[in-house]
Protein backbone atom coordinates (compact mmCIF):
# COMPACT_ATOMS: atom_id res chain seq x y z
CA UNK A 1 0.00 0.00 0.00
CA UNK A 2 2.50 2.28 0.66
CA UNK A 3 4.54 1.92 -2.62
CA UNK A 4 1.23 2.32 -4.45
CA UNK A 5 0.69 5.54 -2.67
CA UNK A 6 4.37 6.72 -3.58
CA UNK A 7 3.68 5.88 -7.01
CA UNK A 8 0.05 7.50 -7.10
CA UNK A 9 1.42 10.81 -5.51
CA UNK A 10 5.13 10.93 -6.97
CA UNK A 11 4.28 14.38 -8.50
CA UNK A 12 3.14 15.59 -4.28
CA UNK A 13 6.40 14.90 -3.42
CA UNK A 14 8.38 16.12 -6.01
CA UNK A 15 6.29 19.34 -5.53
CA UNK A 16 7.47 19.16 -2.05
CA UNK A 17 10.96 18.33 -2.40
CA UNK A 18 11.26 21.21 -5.14
CA UNK A 19 9.33 23.53 -2.87
CA UNK A 20 12.10 22.93 0.05
CA UNK A 21 15.54 23.57 -2.11
CA UNK A 22 13.70 26.40 -3.25
CA UNK A 23 13.20 27.80 0.53
CA UNK A 24 16.95 26.43 1.46
CA UNK A 25 18.17 27.37 -2.13
CA UNK A 26 19.65 31.27 -0.87
CA UNK A 27 21.45 29.76 2.50
CA UNK A 28 23.63 27.37 -0.15
CA UNK A 29 24.42 30.09 -2.39
CA UNK A 30 25.29 32.78 -0.19
CA UNK A 31 28.90 32.28 -1.26
CA UNK A 32 31.82 33.79 0.42
CA UNK A 33 30.29 36.98 2.13
CA UNK A 34 27.86 37.33 5.05
CA UNK A 35 24.64 38.75 3.89
CA UNK A 36 23.97 42.21 5.48
CA UNK A 37 20.88 44.44 5.08
CA UNK A 38 20.73 47.96 3.68
CA UNK A 39 20.40 49.43 7.39
CA UNK A 40 23.59 47.32 8.30
CA UNK A 41 25.42 48.00 5.04
CA UNK A 42 24.79 52.25 5.94
CA UNK A 43 26.09 51.53 9.05
CA UNK A 44 29.28 49.67 7.94
CA UNK A 45 29.83 52.46 5.25
CA UNK A 46 29.39 55.57 8.05
CA UNK A 47 31.68 53.99 10.86
CA UNK A 48 33.53 51.35 9.20
CA UNK A 49 34.25 53.33 5.61
CA UNK A 50 32.81 50.34 3.94
CA UNK A 51 33.24 50.42 0.04
CA UNK A 52 30.04 49.49 -1.72
CA UNK A 53 31.45 47.69 -4.89
CA UNK A 54 28.88 47.28 -7.82
CA UNK A 55 29.47 44.74 -9.81
CA UNK A 56 26.32 44.65 -12.20
CA UNK A 57 26.78 44.45 -16.17
CA UNK A 58 26.09 48.14 -18.25
CA UNK A 59 23.02 47.75 -19.23
CA UNK A 60 21.54 47.25 -15.54
CA UNK A 61 23.58 50.50 -14.46
CA UNK A 62 22.28 51.89 -17.21
CA UNK A 63 18.77 50.95 -16.59
CA UNK A 64 18.38 51.56 -12.91
CA UNK A 65 21.45 53.59 -12.33
CA UNK A 66 24.38 53.89 -9.66
CA UNK A 67 24.73 54.17 -5.48
CA UNK A 68 26.64 57.44 -5.21
CA UNK A 69 30.11 56.78 -4.14
CA UNK A 70 30.48 53.19 -5.41
CA UNK A 71 33.19 51.81 -6.93
CA UNK A 72 32.03 49.91 -10.26
CA UNK A 73 33.54 46.17 -11.30
CA UNK A 74 32.65 43.83 -13.73
CA UNK A 75 32.08 40.67 -12.12
CA UNK A 76 34.54 39.53 -15.20
CA UNK A 77 37.24 41.94 -13.95
CA UNK A 78 37.00 41.09 -10.43
CA UNK A 79 39.97 38.62 -10.11
CA UNK A 80 42.43 40.42 -11.68
CA UNK A 81 41.78 44.03 -10.63
CA UNK A 82 40.46 43.22 -6.78
CA UNK A 83 43.76 44.70 -5.66
CA UNK A 84 42.62 48.58 -7.21
CA UNK A 85 38.88 48.51 -4.62
CA UNK A 86 40.18 49.67 -1.64
CA UNK A 87 43.83 51.37 0.39
CA UNK A 88 44.32 48.20 2.52
CA UNK A 89 42.71 44.32 2.31
CA UNK A 90 41.39 45.03 5.62
CA UNK A 91 39.09 47.62 4.33
CA UNK A 92 35.28 46.50 4.61
CA UNK A 93 33.79 45.63 1.02
CA UNK A 94 30.03 44.95 0.13
CA UNK A 95 29.12 43.58 -3.03
CA UNK A 96 26.13 44.91 -4.79
CA UNK A 97 23.97 43.41 -7.67
CA UNK A 98 20.56 43.90 -9.14
CA UNK A 99 18.76 41.79 -6.55
CA UNK A 100 21.87 40.30 -4.77
CA UNK A 101 21.91 36.47 -6.42
CA UNK A 102 25.48 37.06 -8.13
CA UNK A 103 27.10 39.07 -5.20
CA UNK A 104 28.31 35.70 -3.35
CA UNK A 105 30.43 34.93 -6.34
CA UNK A 106 31.94 37.95 -6.56
CA UNK A 107 32.51 37.80 -2.56
CA UNK A 108 34.09 34.51 -3.05
CA UNK A 109 36.57 36.10 -5.63
CA UNK A 110 37.02 39.19 -3.22
CA UNK A 111 38.36 36.46 -0.05
CA UNK A 112 40.13 34.25 -2.43
CA UNK A 113 41.96 37.87 -3.19
CA UNK A 114 43.10 38.76 0.08
CA UNK A 115 39.99 40.55 1.22
CA UNK A 116 39.30 39.98 4.87
CA UNK A 117 35.78 41.60 5.91
CA UNK A 118 33.67 40.68 2.57
CA UNK A 119 29.71 41.24 2.52
CA UNK A 120 26.70 40.50 0.34
CA UNK A 121 23.69 43.38 0.22
CA UNK A 122 20.85 41.38 0.72
CA UNK A 123 18.36 42.31 -2.22
CA UNK A 124 21.02 44.48 -3.84
CA UNK A 125 20.30 47.68 -5.58
CA UNK A 126 16.46 46.86 -5.54
CA UNK A 127 16.68 46.76 -1.18
CA UNK A 128 18.60 49.69 -1.89
CA UNK A 129 15.97 51.86 -3.65
CA UNK A 130 12.92 50.22 -1.85
CA UNK A 131 15.03 51.89 1.49
CA UNK A 132 15.03 55.26 0.10
CA UNK A 133 18.23 56.04 -0.36
CA UNK A 134 19.74 57.72 -3.18
CA UNK A 135 20.59 56.10 -6.64
CA UNK A 136 22.33 58.84 -9.21
CA UNK A 137 21.31 57.85 -12.99
CA UNK A 138 24.43 57.06 -15.00
CA UNK A 139 24.83 60.66 -16.97
CA UNK A 140 24.70 62.29 -13.33
CA UNK A 141 27.15 59.97 -11.93
CA UNK A 142 29.37 61.18 -14.97
CA UNK A 143 28.62 64.88 -14.63
CA UNK A 144 29.24 64.43 -10.84
CA UNK A 145 32.82 62.97 -11.79
CA UNK A 146 36.04 65.03 -11.58
CA UNK A 147 36.66 67.26 -15.03
CA UNK A 148 40.25 67.52 -15.74
CA UNK A 149 41.06 71.31 -16.78
CA UNK A 150 42.12 71.99 -20.16
CA UNK A 151 44.45 74.51 -20.94
CA UNK A 152 43.13 77.60 -22.00
CA UNK A 153 43.73 79.00 -25.34
CA UNK A 154 45.69 82.28 -25.27
CA UNK A 155 44.77 85.06 -27.45
CA UNK A 156 47.56 86.21 -30.03
CA UNK A 157 47.58 89.81 -30.43
CA UNK A 158 48.90 91.34 -33.74
CA UNK A 159 51.21 94.22 -33.70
Amino acid sequence: MSQEFLIQNSWLIALAFGSGLMLIWPMLTKGGGTRVTVPQATLLINQKKAVLVDIRDDDFVNNSGVVPNSRRMAIKDLKEKAGTLAKTKETPLIVLCQTGARSGAAATVLKAAGYTDVFVLDGGLNAWKEAGLPVKKVQDAADAAPKTKTPKATKQVAK
